[in-house]
């Protein structure tokens, strides 16, 4: 009689330590089963032309922006001493005080505008489109010709030198609220290859708007 009350005990004991053990298991299977939900993914998305891309990324500054990634295939490489000499060509670009006040206020965008202009290697390959990002809003740069197009000579993987830039200022007559500008500097910058000898000019223009912020018109 005591072993068989001494058996059922153990037998239940057994039974409620299995019971314990199996629940954390359920839970853990039931963990183990749960879907994962789906990730969605962009491989469908279409790519933006490098033009679009520069127009739909523009932001107002007056500091210049950095050449986009999309761009930088299409450019001629530019040497620190081309840099450095479009730097100096700009800040002697002009001898009337107005107009030296004026371009050392909208220098970053002249100097970001001039190298690239230097270093677009022809008409149709889309380099052009590295300009738009400083182009005025309803200026388009889409069918300039940049001015190593004409240059024949010229190894086209190297950007041109500025050899001179002179500046000439133009004051609005209109009253700021009847125009969307108040000054403008019209710009000449004159380039050289270097290893051909070839040169060439370019003409443009940048306007300050009434929040005196500065894009290139032309």
């Amino acid at each position: 009689m005591k072993t068989t009350w001494r058996i059922g005990i153990a037998t239940l004991c057994i039974g409620f330590l299995y019971a314990c053990a199996s629940k954390p298991q359920q839970k853990t299977d039931s963990v183990q089963t749960k879907p994962t939900p789906a990730t969605a993914t962009s491989d469908n998305a279409t790519a933006l032309s490098n033009e679009e891309g520069l127009v739909k990324t523009e932001v107002i500054i007056d500091n210049a922006s950095p050449v986009k990634p999309e761009t930088n295939g299409i450019l001629a490489r530019v040497s620190a001493a081309q840099q450095s000499r479009i730097a100096q060509a700009v800040s002697q670009g002009s001898d009337d005080a107005v107009a030296r006040r004026l371009v050392f206020q909208a220098t970053p965008k002249m100097r970001s505008f001039i190298e690239r202009l230097s270093c677009i290697k022809s008409y149709n390959d889309g380099g052009a489109a590295a300009l738009q990002a400083l182009a005025a809003p309803g200026s388009s740069f889409k069918f300039f010709v940049p001015p190593m197009h004409g240059i024949k000579l010229h190894d086209k993987s190297k950007c041109l030198s500025v050899s001179s830039v002179v500046i000439k200022h133009v004051k609005n007559p209109l009253k700021p609220s009847a125009s969307s500008w108040t000054d403008a500097l019209q710009i000449k910058v004159s380039f050289i290859a270097d290893d051909s000898g070839e040169t060439s000019t370019s003409n443009h223009e940048i306007n300050k708007n009434t929040r005196g912020v500065w894009w290139f018109t032309r």
